[in-house]
């Protein structure tokens, strides 16, 4: 069985990792919270959270905004029913915003939802780029979002959101594939959408660019995903079954941790296999014809393949 190779196919410098991960405190996760018109701020934003040694999630990032919208058919309770779960799955908030004004129905209900469920403090940065922060306690964050607030609003928020949203029961399922195919991700965040799960996808989440800054950055980078995938409750395996065997022998030492993982501490966790085929990536479709060469097409996809290459 593969899964009693994979401790075997990770190196001493992962295993080590992984020792370590289970022996420390899962860092805290911080649910970024800004307008959608400060989207071309993002990686700041990630970039300022990492910076204070904590893992940045940020609802563009994980969900896309395009491919959320269009795939729950453009409704937006839709769309922010998985930027509330996000809120719930982090342990801080941090609201991009002034407090002396009424931020996006997006952000408000969030932080509505934050007060109500986790019962934490909230920090507020008026400046994506300066060190401002300004702390509020749970108490003081009720009694700012009653005056910055009508009931009418209020009741906005709750009768159209946030009231079927806490009747519902909301799973996030963690993306897990070969760093190779990150770019078929997105086919994968769209099937999450069609199964009602919000996908927690590290690729999009933890901006590699920003982690190879650090001095540690493949250390913290693997830790930082393990922590993600402990909150999860659902893991899928995405990969070309039709190769199978070659496909998890090609796996990085990312995904073979998770799997280890999965198979010694996580072992609750419900675990998928997702065929890149079957959720319609165009290179695994059988059928279409992707490959302009025969050479690619007996690379990737073997001889196994049900239409003749074109002539």
């Amino acid at each position: 069985m593969f899964k009693d190779k994979i401790y075997d196919k990770l190196t001493p410098e992962t295993r080590q990792i992984i020792e370590d991960f289970k022996e420390e405190a899962l860092r805290k996760i911080v649910y970024t919270s800004f307008d959608g018109d400060d989207m071309h701020h993002m990686l700041a934003i990630c970039e300022q959270v990492l910076n204070n040694q904590m893992i940045a999630l940020n609802p563009e990032m994980a969900l896309g905004y395009y491919i959320s919208t269009e795939t729950l058919g453009g409704q937006k309770i839709n769309v922010m029913t998985d930027c509330l779960t996000l809120t719930i799955f982090s342990d801080k908030l941090w609201v991009y915003g002034r407090t002396d004004t009424l931020l996006s129905e997006g952000i408000m209900a969030e932080i509505f939802l934050w007060s109500q469920i986790k019962n934490k403090r909230a920090f507020f940065i008026p400046n994506i780029y300066g060190n401002e922060k300004v702390e509020m306690n749970y108490l003081e964050v009720k009694e700012w979002l009653q005056q910055m607030t009508d009931e009418r609003f209020r009741n906005d928020i709750f009768t159209n959101l946030l009231n079927p949203y806490k009747t519902k029961k909301h799973e996030t399922v963690y993306i897990g594939a070969n760093f190779a195919n990150y770019k078929h991700i997105d086919w994968a965040r769209v099937q999450a959408y069609k199964e009602g799960l919000c996908p927690i996808s590290p690729q999009n989440i933890l901006s590699y660019f920003l982690y190879h800054k650090l001095e540690d950055n493949e250390v913290q980078y693997l830790k930082d995903r393990l922590t993600l995938l402990s909150k999860c409750d659902i893991y899928w395996l995405c990969i070309d079954s039709t190769n199978l065997l070659a496909e998890l022998n090609k796996l990085d030492q990312f995904t073979l941790a998770e799997l280890y993982m999965l198979n010694t501490v996580y072992t609750s966790k419900k675990v998928k296999v997702v065929d890149w085929g079957e959720i319609k990536v165009p290179k695994y479709d059988k059928t279409r014809m992707w490959a302009l060469t025969q050479k690619e097409q007996d690379e990737i996809l073997g001889s196994d393949w049900p239409i003749e290459f074109r002539k």
